[in-house]
């Protein structure tokens, strides 16, 4: 009797382990979505400024065109974009990092220019890496903003364009 009410005593033991295991678990793996442990905000910085977040990846909006004019007529905004690692881990880069905000205080994500080069793709940036690239956004945009973390509501660092 005494073994059967350890084995099931061990086998409670187990099974809260594991649980712990899978809660802990799923805890790292949310805190660990985004480029960043913890973030400071950092906005209306001008372009050409570079914003180095806690986990060691620098950012920075190094030029913008205006008025670039679409297929369909439409007025289109153009950055160009730098990520540079400087982190002891990869690093996630990604588009959709990045908002545009127009003069009303609308943000969205990139948009579609048909005459757009050089465009910023998404993937991992190795310990050293850096990686550049251009986003268009439809319309006049005056703020471009970048979010470190996915979940993120409010930007971690933005840069006036006009």
């Amino acid at each position: 009797m005494k073994k059967l009410e350890n084995e099931v005593l061990l086998s409670r033991r187990a099974a809260l382990g594991a649980f712990a295991t899978v809660v802990l678990g799923v805890s790292g793996l949310l805190t660990g979505c985004g480029n960043d442990k913890a973030t400071v905000t950092t906005t209306d910085l001008a372009v050409g400024t570079t914003v180095t977040t806690a986990a060691g990846l620098s950012v920075v909006v190094d030029s913008v065109q205006t008025g670039l004019t679409n297929y369909d007529g439409s007025t289109m905004t153009g950055i160009h974009v730098t990520y540079v690692n400087n982190g002891d881990e990869g690093a996630d880069y990604n588009v959709y990092d990045w908002k545009g905000e127009d003069a009303n205080g609308a943000q969205q994500n990139q948009g579609y220019y048909s005459e757009g080069s050089e465009e910023l793709q998404s993937g991992t940036l190795a310990a050293g890496g850096t990686v550049a690239g251009n986003i268009y956004f439809d319309g006049d945009i005056k703020k471009a903003l970048y979010f470190a973390n996915m979940f993120d509501k409010s930007a971690t660092a933005s840069w006036v364009l006009a």
